[in-house]
């Protein structure tokens, strides 16, 4: 892909974002101000790519196929929207036109109850849920289908008892809310806070979350991404994204997790389990039952993945909320040097089995190899705090470890890293699935003559072998060899590559492409993206007097490009533009801080004089 097409994907994901609550709190006040310097930033035209209206070519994705379409597809369009059904906003899209009202009401303020294919995810208003059963069971609980009963789930609506029940064949904790649902009734009172069958009234919006195992990072962080995707199928109002909702657990267990401050990237108030109301009767105003880690053909945990596609929009767009929302920057620059190293991370593993059993050896030949890498190692365990580590994955660009839920870690690389599984213990679809997902170029080991397993391994519950179950060294050379593979892709992604051909010389925050001519037409661009946009961004005015003038319709038009950002200090987006601009002879650029409530980059193009005056 041309620098072109590259910059002008990332800018369009970057406006993407701006969904965000926060931004559209901001955008809308812009929208109603006349003097808003932003205003043509907010008519882009970019969406997701689930939504009826979206544009294929202003959608965030940017899923590619370079490989064989064997198989599964019998032409390169086919295999392409089979991925974008299976792994990306056409999953979205899929669930959305899936939902049928399972209860309808027939008055303003009675319930309602929505659910799409399987009830993989339900929503409901005024919704009646009774939990007057569980004091009597003493012992916690996780993953049972009994915890509701008949007539312990309702509302007033009138009830399609045929549609609820034919929906409600994936019977199974994780699979969907079918054990739960099922058991749904008409009510003869209404649900709201006045209702005399309502010990607790919940007013603010409540997602039940059924999750998996919260030890594991590979499979908390499927209940995280299934939750992320649900806003998604939830809807596409301003409130989509707030941060101002209850989550509740359905289990009796306290949650506890390393992972635990993920759920402050969804919700500001504390979590809620089944003890909270054990006893009471519970009405909701707002409830929904998310799509779940363990769905048939879900995401990620079950999903099947057409051959030779990767670069999901939905796992990029999940990786960047996370981080966003957790207050992660952006690795926005190399080391400020003349020749700076690519950063390998190797994760250690302290465990009984898996481990590498000639690490130092390995990390000496790396630190000795000619192509000077930076080398770090580093054990991540249940104590070390998730923040520092999402930290450290930012800072990396090429993550090594042995087969393992750590690799998990890779859904938070920046875009241009590579992972090397050191090797996959013959579970050989599962992280190397998750990279091309996420769009990380991925390496694992292929020559089992050189490595060496410590015995043949022992299964826990039957004792036989099993690869998983043993340790490993491995061969120096064939290890540098696939090293420097993942090396050769850093050093050749067009994200590395042009950030490491501007490091930024100077400490100032205002740079300046002066005084450059556009002739009437659009930038040369290969993208699909962001096409459209370039007449609409480049020929709106925004002073007064400006404003007066026409534009010139045939004459050389000279504009003032300001691009705003958050941090005090040149990224990847900043140099790949003046780059580009610079050659085109397009803009003049200026750099201003954004205000503290937009705390993502934002891409704000902004027209400002026209002919030919120089600001």
């Amino acid at each position: 892909m041309s620098m072109e097409a590259r910059v002008t994907v990332f800018l369009s994901k970057l406006i993407s974002l701006l969904i965000l609550k926060e931004v559209v709190y901001e955008a809308q006040k812009c929208h109603n101000s006349n003097s808003c310097i932003y205003k043509n930033v907010l008519d882009t035209g970019l969406c997701w790519g689930y939504e009826t209206n979206c544009p294929q070519h202003l959608g965030y994705s940017n899923a590619h196929c370079p490989g064989d379409h064997k198989g599964w597809v019998s032409s390169k369009h086919q295999q392409l929207q089979t991925f974008f059904n299976q792994a990306d906003f056409g999953f979205v899209k899929q669930q959305i036109l899936s939902k049928t009202t399972m209860c309808e009401p027939t008055a303003h303020g009675e319930s309602l109850l929505e659910c799409s294919s399987y009830l993989q995810f339900c929503r409901g208003k005024n919704l009646y849920l009774d939990f007057r059963d569980l004091p009597a069971r003493k012992e916690s609980f996780r993953y049972k289908m009994d915890v509701l009963k008949k007539g312990q789930i309702g509302g007033k609506c009138k009830l399609d008892k045929f549609r609820l029940h034919s929906e409600a064949t994936h019977q199974s904790p994780l699979q969907s809310w079918a054990p739960e649902i099922q058991h749904f009734e008409e009510l003869s009172d209404m649900v709201n806070e006045e209702s005399q069958i309502c010990d607790v009234f919940i007013d603010k919006p409540t997602f039940i979350m059924k999750i998996d195992a919260t030890v594991n990072m590979y499979h908390h962080f499927c209940d995280f991404f299934n939750l992320y995707t649900s806003l998604h199928v939830n809807g596409t109002h301003s409130k989509m994204f707030s941060r101002d909702i209850n989550i509740l657990i359905w289990e009796t267990y306290t949650y506890h997790s390393n992972f635990g401050i993920t759920w402050s990237a969804f919700t500001q108030n504390p979590l809620m389990n089944l003890r909270t109301f054990q006893g009471k009767r519970v009405c909701f105003r707002e409830v929904v039952f998310p799509l779940l880690p363990r769905m048939i053909f879900g995401l990620y945990y079950n999903t099947p993945i057409v051959w030779g596609c990767k670069e999901s929009g939905l796992f990029h767009a999940f990786s960047k909320f996370i981080l966003h929302r957790l207050k992660i920057p952006n690795r926005m620059a190399i080391d400020q040097v003349a020749k700076p190293k690519i950063k390998i991370l190797l994760l250690s593993r302290n465990t009984q089995y898996r481990r590498i059993l000639n690490e130092q050896a390995l990390l000496d030949a790396l630190k000795l190899s000619p192509r000077q890498y930076s080398v770090k190692r580093v054990e991540f365990t249940h104590e070390t705090d998730f923040r520092h580590q999402l930290l450290v994955i930012q800072d990396t660009d090429i993550f090594i470890g042995m087969h393992g839920a750590g690799l998990t870690h890779l859904l938070f690389l920046p875009d241009w890293a590579a992972v090397f599984e050191l090797y996959n213990c013959g579970d050989e679809h599962c992280y190397a699935d998750l990279a091309r997902l996420r769009g990380i170029h991925y390496q694992t080991w292929t020559n089992p003559v050189k490595l060496k397993p410590q015995d043949e391994g022992h299964h826990p519950s039957d004792g036989g072998p099993h690869a998983k179950f043993t340790n490993y060294s491995f061969d120096t050379e064939e290890f540098l060899r696939i090293v420097d593979l993942a090396a050769n892709h850093v050093a050749n992604h067009p994200a590395y590559r042009h950030m490491r051909s501007h490091i930024r010389e100077s400490a100032t925050d205002v740079i300046f492409i002066k005084s450059l001519e556009f002739k009437n037409q659009l930038p040369p661009t290969r993208s699909r993206k962001h096409t459209v946009n370039w007449p609409k961004n480049f020929t709106l005015t925004e002073t007064k007097e400006t404003q007066k003038r026409p534009v010139p319709s045939s004459k050389t038009l000279e504009l003032h490009m300001k691009l705003f950002q958050t941090r005090k200090r040149e990224n990847f987006m900043t140099v790949v533009v003046k780059s580009v601009f610079q050659r085109r002879g397009l803009v003049e650029v200026e750099w201003i801080p954004l205000p503290a409530s937009l705390e993502i980059l934002v891409l704000g193009l902004v027209v400002m004089g026209t002919k030919g005056k120089e600001k």
